[in-house]
């Protein structure tokens, strides 16, 4: 069952609207069980805001030696920063930065961020058009620097584009770590590979602490409309922060949150305490965008009626910040997170489909990083046996992108079957791609759902008792009353 909570702005107005799926039905007598739910939040009208909304942007290129080799990656990171640059919108503070095993501000030519117009982004690309590859690659180090540009502006929306082609090889060791933690929650960074020698899991770990999305650029003639499209998206962000407020009741407990769509990431570990029973979680900025989060609630069913419908949890949507006072956006009201205990299985062991999708987004992802560590470890079949796994479920769930990655390391015989062969002499660069976006997912919708078998169809309610029966039931298990049989014909 999905329960929608609109917000109560006018029509085409800036406006976030949220939706819980669940199924409400748990096994009674089987003590603490958990709870599981979709929420689904969407962010509409947002643009007005976005074009006046306050930003400040540090754009980081990787210009160690290997940068050099080939040439084209060197030549496409300056195109990408230039073009970068002239998606900026006017008044945005902004810095580029040169990662080495140091990093060192290019432009402006002072450590103070320029303001985006039409001289000063001239400026900026002309300087990215003489960026030249020497020197070590200190990741640490580049984010650092991007984090005391930011932490100097007074702008509610701070973001950072990062591109490198290596590991971070040249800071201390536990230092990109104790960067990270520095920087979470500070801004947000979105990280992209380019070619054979950076480190997938190094650029997941950075997006998954920073709140953005870390991919691959396959080939380096795409990096230029790929640093668009991220400055594009950066640009029209115009919420600051959204937090997800959940209030469990007593004898319940929380066990996580994630965001599932558009990357899994788990935000239980940054929740705030605001009540004896509540937390918020934050998700960063937003503009006119889709994120669904999973949800899960202990429950436990001791002196709670069977039957009746019980509110273990309440989630809300709440904007923070001085900045979110004077933006005028509609939230939805609170959604109830329920349930109903009961002995029928048919009703307590439904998954609801939103559930099952991101479940299945998340065996995927361990099938891949299964099959990437097996390779690294020189275990081709063990490789083969995960890839297959992940071809399986890449195409029963629609993701053709991930497919596409998957089939740059096997020959696949049969997709539905997840019958594979590794190919030979794999690259680094292809591992990479197909391991960095292990935690990506494609969001699900009523239009992808599959037909639903004749369980899901609507409950049978028992006109004596009132008890919920599966939609199969010919009589009600608690009193005995026969159920009619269902209408036949089209119908039915």
């Amino acid at each position: 069952m999905d329960r929608a909570n609109g917000a109560g702005g006018g029509p085409g107005g800036p406006a976030l609207t949220a939706l819980l799926g669940q199924n409400h039905y748990l096994p009674a007598g089987s003590g603490t069980v958990p709870a599981h739910a979709i929420l689904t939040v969407e962010a509409e009208g947002l643009g007005p805001l976005a074009r006046r909304a306050e930003s400040a942007e540090v754009i980081v290129i990787d210009c160690s030696g290997s940068m050099s080799s080939p040439g084209t990656k060197i030549a496409a990171a300056r195109r990408a920063a230039a073009a970068a640059v002239d998606v900026l919108r006017d008044g945005t503070r902004f810095a580029l930065v040169e990662g080495t095993d140091r990093a060192r501000v290019v432009y402006p030519p002072t450590e103070r961020m320029a303001v985006a117009g039409p001289d000063s982004r001239a400026d900026a690309a002309h300087v990215a058009s003489g960026l030249v590859a020497a020197g070590g690659t200190a990741i640490a180090g580049w984010l650092d620097c991007a984090h005391r540009l930011l932490a100097a502006q007074d702008t509610p929306i701070r973001h950072a584009l990062l591109l490198t082609d290596g590991r971070n090889e040249h800071d201390r060791p536990g230092e990109l770590e104790r960067v990270l933690a520095e920087c979470a929650g500070r801004f947000r960074c979105d990280a992209r590979g380019i070619g054979e020698g950076w480190a997938a899991t190094e650029l997941r770990a950075i997006a998954a602490r920073l709140h953005g999305v870390a991919d691959a650029v396959v080939d380096d003639s795409d990096l230029e409309a790929e640093f668009r499209t991220m400055m594009a998206g950066a640009m029209a962000k115009a919420l600051p922060d959204v937090r997800i407020r959940v209030s469990v009741r007593d004898g319940s407990e929380l066990r996580f949150v994630k965001q599932v769509f558009p990357t899994e990431q788990d935000l239980t570990a940054e929740g705030v305490r605001t009540g004896k029973r509540s937390w918020e979680f934050p998700t960063g900025a937003w503009g006119d965008e889709s994120r669904d989060f999973h949800l899960c609630v202990t429950a436990d069913p001791e002196g709670d009626p069977q039957g009746e419908e019980v509110r273990l949890a309440s989630v809300a949507l709440v904007t923070a910040g001085p900045e979110a006072a004077a933006t005028p956006v509609a939230l939805p009201d609170p959604c109830p997170f329920t349930v109903r205990w009961t002995d029928d299985r048919a009703l307590s062991t439904r998954v609801h489909p939103r559930v099952a999708h991101y479940d299945g987004h998340a065996e995927l992802g361990r099938a891949v990083n299964a099959g990437c560590e097996a390779y690294e470890r020189g275990e081709p079949d063990a490789a083969a046996a995960a890839w297959g796994r992940a071809v399986r479920l890449a195409h029963e769930l629609g993701d053709e992108k991930t497919l596409r990655r998957l089939r740059r390391l096997v020959t696949v015989a049969d997709p539905a079957r997840g019958e594979v062969r590794v190919r030979p002499g794999l690259s680094a660069g292809d591992l990479n791609a197909a391991w960095v976006t292990a935690d990506h997912s494609t969001q699900w919708t009523e239009e992808a759902r599959p037909s639903p078998p004749p369980e899901e169809a609507p409950d049978r309610v028992c006109p004596d008792c009132g008890r919920s029966s599966a939609a199969s039931a010919n009589v009600c298990t608690q009193c005995g009353h026969r159920f009619p049989p269902p209408p036949s014909g089209p119908s039915a």
